[in-house]
């Protein structure tokens, strides 16, 4: 498993190969600190998550910097504040 972190004024977000990614605040994350959102690969757009559910692009692609960051456009600040439900584990951070 790999992971990778995107920042933007909206969120951090750190997309792992294994399927998911989270979603922090923009601000400088602690040890423990718990993500805001968990979401699936298949949500960043097509062409990013494989018939396994697990990223098919590599973690250092441009098509996958740009999935990350037309998503955190959209819904970064909502994921931030819980109004998408679903942090780790299922409950809100």
């Amino acid at each position: 498993m790999a992971r990778r972190a995107f920042s933007s004024p909206a969120a951090n977000i750190v997309v792992s190969t294994d399927g998911y990614f989270d979603v922090y605040p923009p601000t400088a994350r602690t040890g423990g600190d718990r993500p805001a959102y968990r979401g699936g690969i298949a949500e960043l757009g097509a062409g990013i998550r494989g018939t396994d559910d697990r990223l098919t692009v590599r973690p250092d692609s441009a098509a996958l910097a740009a999935a990350v960051e037309a998503w955190s456009a959209v819904h970064g600040a909502s994921a931030v504040r819980g109004e998408m439900g679903k942090g780790r584990g299922g409950h809100v951070a």
